[in-house]
């Protein structure tokens, strides 16, 4: 569920290699994904107060609109207030009543969780150890809102960095980020980018939600092998999130021990059904403090088809909030174990 967590699993036993792959002068454009830049339209607001593509040139200077112009935007802002007045009274969200309604919908009003979760600017660092020696950080963040294909947005964006004694071994430079709906909390896309000692690679995925599909592209580059690509178009069940906004959809639920939560992931050709049992309240130890926290153990059914994924745990606090705190891993020879070290628990989103 945690790519970070799995990243540094695989430092632990991986063999030597003293940072990361050098990128040949063409790796830019060889690992370029123009299918899903074409797909995706992400805004956010540029310092001149116009919209601007992300990652977007500089903005340009505002042009003060026309008279008429003022008067259409007027127009169409009524009409827009109209119809979702009118949307709104014709299917009013309903306390306690979710699709998919085997998800938990405690605490939702409809598919909006009544209290939310997240917070502009909020980050938690994990700090990830193997055998006691510190690996490197692993961070999940919330930026600042955005418009994606019309609609607002979370944006989340999670980093894994290994420490300089680790890349002496297996130098780690990931990151991802996710767009989600702000209404219906479903993905529109994920994006990917890998720098390790062993390979360099972009992932991208994005999720059509009208037509249910999801397509997957894959590129990467390996000394072994040398460029690799591979795309993947599939059929997406409703109501799916992804591997990487699953570890923030989680937050959306009220946690209460022996409860089991359910939600579908949409991962790279495969529908996924993952369950988390809430197994405890426990008080942990932190750099932080002390804190109160609820752990959770995940499993997960493929296809229909229950697969093994280790025993991983998480905690995550005990309060509206629900930081993810702590990670354990138990892999082949020992664990990895990402611990809490900074908490920075933002602002009100706008």
């Amino acid at each position: 569920m945690f790519c970070g967590t799995f990243a540094f699993a695989a430092i632990a036993m991986s063999g030597c290699a003293s940072k990361t792959l050098e990128a040949p002068e063409n790796a830019s454009e060889v690992l370029a994904q123009k299918e899903y830049e074409d797909i995706l339209k992400v805004h956010t607001i540029g310092t001149s107060g116009e919209y601007v593509l992300l990652p977007g040139p500089e903005p340009k200077v505002a042009v003060a609109p026309s008279k008429k112009e003022k008067q259409a935007a007027v127009k169409a802002a009524k009409d827009a207030k109209l119809k979702a007045k009118v949307a709104a009274a014709a299917t009013p969200p309903i306390p306690g009543k979710k699709e998919p309604d085997f998800e938990d919908a405690a605490g939702f009003m409809g598919r909006r969780p009544i209290k939310d979760p997240f917070r502009v600017g909020e980050k938690v660092v994990l700090e990830a150890s193997y055998f006691g020696v510190a690996a490197g950080d692993i961070a999940l963040s919330v930026q600042p809102s955005v418009e994606v294909n019309g609609r607002k947005a979370y944006h989340f964006k999670g980093t894994a960095e290994s420490t300089s004694v680790f890349a002496m071994f297996y130098a780690v430079e990931d990151w991802f980020e996710t767009f989600v709906d702000f209404e219906n909390l479903l993905p529109f896309n994920y994006r990917l980018s890998v720098k390790e000692s062993k390979q360099l690679r972009e992932t991208r995925s994005y999720y059509d939600w009208d037509k249910l599909k999801g397509f997957y592209w894959d590129k990467r580059i390996t000394k072994e092998k040398g460029v690799e690509e591979q795309k993947i178009e599939w059929n997406i069940l409703n109501w799916s999130q992804n591997l990487f906004s699953a570890a923030f959809y989680l937050r959306t639920f009220q946690i209460e021990p022996g409860k089991k939560l359910q939600f579908r992931v949409g991962h790279e050709g495969k529908n996924i059904l993952v369950t988390g049992t809430v197994v405890r309240r426990e008080v942990i130890e932190t750099r932080l403090g002390k804190m109160k926290t609820l752990v959770l153990s995940p499993r997960v059914e493929i296809d229909g088809v229950f697969k093994p994924v280790g025993d991983i745990n998480f905690w995550l606090t005990d309060d509206d909030r629900k930081f993810i705190v702590r990670i354990e891993s138990k892999i082949k020879i020992g664990k990895v174990i990402a611990e809490i070290k900074k908490l920075d628990k933002g602002k009100e989103l706008p």
